[in-house]
């Protein structure tokens, strides 16, 4: 399991990303054995562990924070967030909706960057006026990291925030979001190039930090290369609905199908999906996902026993775009999606034809969009000969 839910606020589900606890457990044993013990030397062994423990957990609030902060401004702006998931960097917001106002998307990005320069001055001000020497180090850490946080999200390069925000001043001025993610996604490459440079510098002169920024340069050089294919990916996929990729022959078998049957019926075809189904029971059986059954079990194991139940599989509407579907395919691991007109199962929509769609696309996009203005006009039957001809 990649992310646990933690808790809900404000209507969001609070997800957890297992590299979290990698990093709360390795902070905390950095600040408790370096940082902590040579900023303030003399205390105990337990002090330095608590100071280095809160101070992690306290970081994790100001992420937090840093990510409500954008999700509220999304909430305030009439934009559906279902979830923001923490993870090793930072967090990404679980949005719907995926065209979104230039406007509404740069006061998003920068709401981020302000609650962490406002969470900046409340530690600092609590560094400055308390009196424990235990809580001057520990905020002392924290109006730095999130001042850092503030500064290290204003750099105008995809995905970080500052990029957000020269997307959507790229966005609303040239009103195209491919061109502007491209131009955005290519400050974040160059940014996390740098950030690699500079990190590699520091591993030959021996600085361990160095590690560090080689890892988060990384990173961010692939999310900001993934969200410009997002892009390209929407694009190609929006105007298409799924009752046009609809797929109404995957075999339907009985519940009480044994799978040595299925094996021996379906061994030489080229069929991995099939719809379980009688009165009772609805459900999808994917052999590519199964693991592998034994011999001496295969006539004792029931299709229904393997199949995934219709009911607990994310469904689509015939009039849902292609690019929904694509996002469900993704967030479900899964490979077919039921469809549903009122109610009615017509059929499932396939990561196998979706991904032939979406190749196809990409490679002659510009020829669909023709042929389906064709349809709309009277051409002559010479014309239309070449159409297809080229087809």
């Amino acid at each position: 399991m990649e992310s646990t839910k933690i808790l809900r606020i404000f209507g969001i589900d609070i997800k957890l990303h297992f590299s979290w606890w990698i990093i709360l457990i390795l902070l905390t044993w950095i600040l408790s054995t370096s940082f902590f013990p040579e900023y303030l030397p003399g205390e105990t062994v337990a002090n330095y562990w608590f100071m280095g423990f809160m101070a992690s957990l306290l970081l994790f609030v100001s992420v937090l924070l840093h990510e409500l902060s954008h999700s509220l401004v999304a909430k305030a702006r009439k934009i559906k967030v279902e979830s923001i998931t923490l993870f090793f960097f930072g967090g990404v917001a679980g949005i719907t909706k995926e065209d979104i106002k230039p406007s509404s998307e740069f006061l998003m990005a920068i709401a981020g960057p302000i609650f962490s320069l406002f969470l900046t001055g409340i530690f600092f001000l609590i560094y400055q006026l308390n009196g424990s020497s235990i809580w001057t180090a520990i905020t002392f850490y924290l109006y730095q990291l999130n001042l850092t946080l503030a500064i290290f999200n204003m750099i105008p390069g995809f995905p970080l925030d500052g990029g957000r925000a020269l997307r959507a001043i790229l966005y609303w001025r040239c009103k195209d979001l491919k061109k502007a993610t491209s131009i955005a996604s290519k400050g974040g490459k160059i940014f996390a190039v740098v950030l690699i440079v500079l990190g590699m510098t520091g591993l030959l002169s021996g600085q361990g930090s160095g590690l560090w920024l080689v890892v988060l340069g990384g990173f961010l050089y692939f999310i900001a290369g993934a969200a410009y294919e997002q892009v390209v990916i929407k694009e190609a996929l929006e105007n298409i609905k799924v009752k046009e990729l609809l797929n109404k022959d995957i075999p339907t078998i009985k519940p009480d199908t044994k799978f040595s049957e299925l094996i021996q019926q379906y061994s030489n075809s080229e069929e991995t999906l099939f719809l379980v189904k009688d009165s009772t029971f609805s459900g999808l059986l994917d052999t590519k996902s199964i693991a592998r059954i034994p011999l001496k079990l295969q006539p004792l194991t029931l299709a229904k026993q393997l199949a995934v139940p219709l009911k607990q599989i994310k469904s689509l509407k015939r009039e849902d775009n292609c690019y929904t579907a694509f996002q469900k395919l993704a967030e479900e691991k899964i490979e077919a999606l039921p469809v549903f007109n009122n109610s009615q199962l017509e059929g499932f929509i396939t990561k196998k034809r979706l991904m032939h769609k979406l190749v196809w696309q990409l490679k002659f996009g510009s020829s669909v969009k023709i042929s389906k203005s064709v349809k709309n006009q009277k051409i002559t039957k010479n014309k239309l000969t070449k159409i297809n001809e080229f087809k």
